[in-house]
């Protein structure tokens, strides 16, 4: 059996992030990057791009940004929707990017992080972020928070979108967090699996220093809010790369 991530983001994808675009990527990264050193014409990996809003926000600041993400789907929109851009897209597996320190700044946005089931695999996306940074590039993670969906986590939500009705189920046990997504559309009906490893800090932290990427700040939110386990929404990472591999 495929990989759920495998299967996962399709067309229908598109439809349930519908309301996810470049505004809201402005408002996600804006004030993040002001905690990153960073000039015209540097080289951004915007990793798992999905369709491409973020590569484009990043593209319009001046950066020059290539994007990966294995979804064709998914790549097939970021270019349909990027054509006056210089963004550069390219399929390729998280773990497998072959980058070999090119990059000023690497990105792994909106929790695409954990979708791996062993820590090793997981581990081996922070391996090719590092691997495709410059001496004293920077890493930018932008990841759930496992202790606030403990507590805040919603079970289920209902959305109608014209004649699109979406149902998500959410689950959370010791290691993951899963969603469920039924998609009731005309006389149709799909189903979908979304499932994300849980790592909290004191388990990430060491997983990126085995990986020279060494933790500078850490936020609650993209307000760049102090991060409080308890209550965090989010759990924002910017990293430095300080050696080579």
């Amino acid at each position: 059996m495929e990989p759920w991530y495998e299967w996962s983001f399709q067309e229908d994808y598109l439809k349930i992030y519908a309301h996810r675009d470049e505004n809201q990527a402005m408002r996600e990264l804006e004030k993040l990057l002001t905690y990153i050193p960073h000039k015209p014409r540097q080289k951004v990996l915007d990793l798992c791009c999905g369709q491409g809003r973020h590569s484009r926000w990043l593209d319009r600041q001046g950066f020059d940004v290539v994007g990966v993400d294995l979804s064709s789907v998914l790549l097939q929109e970021a270019i349909k929707n990027t054509l006056d851009l210089p963004v550069q897209y390219m399929r390729a597996d998280a773990r497998r990017v072959r980058f070999n320190e090119e990059m000023d700044l690497v990105v792994n946005l909106f929790t695409s992080f954990g979708y791996f089931d062993e820590d090793e695999e997981n581990e081996q996306v922070l391996h090719a972020v590092s691997r495709s940074l410059k001496p004293r590039g920077y890493f930018l993670l932008d990841y759930l928070n496992p202790d606030f969906l403990t507590t805040n986590l919603e079970p289920f939500t209902q959305t109608f979108m014209k004649n699109i009705e979406i149902l998500q189920y959410r689950t959370l046990t010791e290691q993951y967090v899963h969603k469920r997504i039924i998609i009731k559309e005309d006389e149709t009906e799909k189903s979908y699996e979304e499932k994300v490893k849980l790592y909290r800090l004191e388990q990430l932290v060491p997983m990126l220093e085995r990986n020279h990427l060494h933790l500078q700040y850490v936020f609650g939110n993209y307000d760049t809010s102090g991060f409080i386990a308890s209550t965090s929404p989010r759990m924002i990472l910017i990293c430095r790369k300080n050696k080579n591999l």
